[in-house]
């Protein structure tokens, strides 16, 4: 039998060892065993789907149930886990180590067998406290390359803290090195596998690998290409939602690459994917510029993510109902109640009078409604309904007032001077961040370069507090890391000086196109500008503009005989 193990090399399996993966062999050999051998628990994993794919469980459980039968042990349980990452995947979600604690607790077997320890796993703050808990609850520990680890002193839990940190330690090279190929590959200007994106097709045009194997490169698929740069002229220009462009892919027969029907997350990944400007793209790198691979140009590119921003910011935004051309009102989905903060639903509602003649007429009318208030769902003192005319008549006449002011009031270049000195000291924030994670990482290095001082016994420090100082040390590393990781999260919603210029052409543009405009535009411009309209009693309306727009606005103004009053205030 020929075997291909992870790393692509051709292994031939003995017909020997090809016994010991038959299971009646193997029953016949644990059948001479005696009645009180000690119980034997098996337990196997790969990490990745290249080794599920080449099934690198067998060299597995030759070993141990060689192993297992030399040392006279009963098999009673045998656990595999295939595509089981031990270096992400924590103990208490991984299913065959809860069976095997539960077996344990059980007293179903007496030993648990692997094949070297980290397949237990690889997580140095998790894993050496697992094979601890095992051995607590009175089970042996067995590999078969590092024989039986015990727990019997402070040195034995050293050894086996050690253990799974040099094991992590692997799986970071590993991953570092797989990295490093796959960076290498794409800016080479090569296909490196995985996911082939829409629009594309990956076919074999005679390159090969360093093992002299077949590997394939991307090509444009017209037919696919045609309504990927659709779906793009869609959103870019019409301002067509996500789940408009799936529905309309999924209308004509179309589905994605699992055979399943489009979503609206699947069109917002084809939107955000940069490739189709031309370049092969992984999350560590990208390739140079390839005319030869390019499906829309960079400027419609630009111009449908900055409409799928508009939708996408935050979830209220993305389900925004003022966007709709088909709804009766201005400003449904950002009207809320002043009373209670309830988002306001806009119905169209029949009204009844009876005249003097005793006869019945009926006015049907666009309103916007307390849905909470109604139905007596949380307490709140304000109407029910509002009549949406004189709300929308309201807010006009204020927005009137924001775009009259927007076209007499110069660009203010003070603007682009505050956004550089905030640039300035988020930059400042930033290199002290990378400073104290190298602080902590070095002090986390020299703990870890005592270890083997402390095995030689020259060490000032004992074995638990050497164990205890590296743990805090990888503590204050990780929480360097979440606050740098948290910085660099805020840098996402800074805003730029190219934005602020856009921004103010943005608003400028608004307010020379508004009277103008059509009824659904209207809506479409006060659902970007507005962040909400909250509605009380005796129709006092009070606008948040976003804050975004809101810096071009120098004054609040008031709004007499209206009961309103326009909030300038930042909601960013």
């Amino acid at each position: 039998m020929i075997y291909t193990n992870q790393h692509g090399e051709q292994i031939e399996i003995s017909q020997a060892d090809q016994q010991w993966l038959d299971d009646a062999y193997f029953t016949t050999l644990q059948c001479r065993l005696p009645a009180d051998a000690k119980r034997a628990a098996l337990a196997y994993r790969v990490s990745t789907k290249g080794q599920v794919d080449h099934d690198d469980i067998p060299m597995q459980k030759i070993a141990c149930r060689k192993f297992a039968q030399q040392q006279g042990w009963r098999v009673v349980q045998e656990k595999a886990e295939k595509g089981v990452s031990g270096s992400k995947v924590s103990a208490s979600k991984r299913d065959v180590i809860q069976e095997l604690r539960m077996a344990a607790n059980n007293k179903e077997f007496d030993i648990l067998l692997v094949y070297m320890f980290d397949r237990l796993g690889r997580i140095e703050s998790e894993t050496p406290f697992v094979l601890e808990w095992f051995v607590q609850h009175g089970i042996e520990m067995w590999s078969t390359h590092e024989g039986q680890q015990r727990i019997e002193s402070h040195g034995d839990k050293l050894m086996n803290y050690i253990r799974f940190w040099q094991a992590a330690g692997e799986s970071e090279k590993t991953s570092m090195r797989t990295r490093d190929r796959i960076r290498q590959i794409v800016s080479s200007g090569h296909y490196a596998g995985g996911f082939v994106p829409y629009g594309y097709r990956a076919v074999n045009k005679g390159r090969v690998n360093k093992r002299d194997q077949p590997v394939k490169d991307l090509e444009i698929d017209p037919e696919e290409a045609a309504w990927v740069r659709e779906v793009f002229e869609k959103v870019a220009n019409e301002g067509a939602s996500g789940y408009a462009m799936a529905r309309m892919l999924n209308e004509r027969g179309l589905r994605t690459r699992q055979g399943a029907k489009f979503q609206s997350v699947n069109i917002r990944r084809l939107i955000r994917h940069e490739g189709y400007t031309g370049y092969i793209m992984t999350k560590a790198a990208r390739s140079e510029f390839m005319p030869q691979l390019q499906i829309v140009d960079g400027d419609l590119f630009t111009k449908a993510n900055e409409r799928m921003d508009s939708r996408c910011k935050n979830a209220a935004e993305n389900k925004n109902a003022a966007k709709k051309s088909g709804n009766p009102t201005l400003l449904a989905g950002i009207v809320v109640c002043a009373h209670c903060g309830a988002k306001m639903s806009a119905f169209l509602h029949t009204d009844r009078y009876k005249l003097a003649d005793g006869s019945i007429r009926e006015k049907v009318q666009a309103k916007y409604n307390c849905y909470q208030r109604g139905q007596h769902l949380r307490e709140c003192d304000g109407q029910s309904l509002y009549l949406a005319e004189r709300v929308d008549g309201v807010v006009l006449a204020l927005v009137d007032q924001m775009f009259q002011q927007i076209k007499q009031e110069p660009y203010d270049r003070s603007i682009e001077q505050r956004i550089r000195q905030q640039d300035a000291e988020w930059n400042r924030k930033k290199q002290a961040a990378e400073k104290k994670i190298q602080a902590a990482r070095h002090k986390q290095q020299r703990y870890e370069e005592e270890i083997v001082r402390c095995l030689d016994g020259q060490s000032a420090f004992s074995e638990a507090m050497l164990a205890r100082l590296i743990q805090q040390a990888e503590a204050e590393v990780q929480q360097a890391k979440n606050e740098y990781a948290e910085l660099l999260k805020n840098d996402s919603s800074r805003t730029t000086v190219q934005q602020i210029r856009k921004y103010y052409d943005e608003f400028l543009g608004w307010a020379n196109e508004f009277d103008l405009a059509s009824i659904p535009r209207k809506r479409t411009i006060l659902a970007q500008l507005l962040e909400k309209v909250e509605v009380g009693k005796g129709y006092r309306v009070r606008i948040v503009v976003r804050g975004s727009y809101q810096q071009f606005l120098k004054r609040e103004q008031e709004l007499d005989g209206q009961g309103c009053k326009q909030d300038l205030t930042n909601s960013r």
